[in-house]
């Protein structure tokens, strides 16, 4: 079985700090079941939950773009949310992104209540569907580490030494699932991406996101929703190449702010 270490207790102290709008027996729902065990086995049935949780919150942004009341609906999204199979994976198996999907819950509902701006809305429900995607990709990657018989957990973060190799190798990733999904390999450009992510990025992030926040949230879309959709969707070479090129851009401010950091500071973590 795969076990974690204090995520409940993780998410309780978020909710007590940063969205005390939602009641604590909200988290007795969604216990774990038997597909916690083979979880691996059952991808397929998490991707077809996040795929219907970001129908029902493009609904919302539609909803709340006609002027419509969509509290009932937001409701209605988080009992989803708190019931299907994914969420009891991510809380167990990928449980440092079980909090930032209710964060970007709490920030869509404060949008809502707040009444703002359809635009701000719709941003909500993006960046929540992006964290519901950052998720299933994280399961991926846990997925093949347990196929390949490998239960190691987080990824390293790499040392000063290796931030320069780590940065390259992220491009060269790109590189590479562009040239897999051009030759017709969807399923090893996907894998590409999610590596790249997940195990080099997030070791990077933690002087980036005290430098630009705005810039590694825009990074962590485009790596776990934006480039994978288009490639779901089978869109065009020209698009994914376009969106990888607009990423290395983004990826080459993130190495000066990193090196601005490492030379600030000195220490970095």
């Amino acid at each position: 079985m795969v076990h974690h270490f204090g995520a409940r207790a993780l998410l309780t102290g978020f909710l007590l700090t940063a969205v005390p709008a939602f009641p604590l027996s909200a988290l007795a729902t969604g216990e774990p079941g038997e597909h916690i065990e083979d979880f691996q086995d059952h991808i397929e049935d998490y991707t077809s939950d996040v795929d219907r949780l970001a129908q029902e919150l493009d609904a919302i942004a539609e909803r709340y773009g006609q002027g419509e009341e969509v509290d009932s609906d937001v409701a209605a999204f988080v009992e989803s949310w708190e019931e299907v199979r994914y969420h009891a994976a991510v809380e167990e198996v990928a449980t440092s992104l079980y909090p930032p999907i209710w964060q970007a819950i709490g920030g869509l509902r404060q949008a809502v209540k707040g009444e703002e701006s359809p635009e701000a809305v719709r941003e909500r429900t993006d960046r929540l569907k992006a964290a519901l995607h950052q998720g299933l990709g994280g399961l991926k990657v846990k997925a093949q580490l347990a196929k390949a018989g490998d239960r190691s957990e987080e990824a390293t973060e790499p040392d000063e030494a290796d931030s320069e190799k780590a940065f390259q190798d992220i491009r060269d990733h790109l590189d590479q699932a562009v040239t897999e999904y051009e030759e017709g390999n969807p399923d090893r450009a996907r894998s590409l991406i999610q590596d790249a992510y997940f195990n080099r990025f997030e070791g990077l992030e933690g002087p980036l996101i005290e430098q630009d926040p705005e810039l590694v949230r825009n990074l962590e879309l485009a790596f776990n929703a934006e480039l994978p959709q288009l490639i779901d969707e089978g869109a065009p070479v020209d698009r994914v190449r376009e969106r990888a090129r607009g990423m290395k851009d983004a990826l080459a401010k993130a190495e000066e702010l990193y090196r601005e950091a490492e030379s600030d500071g000195g220490e970095v973590f």
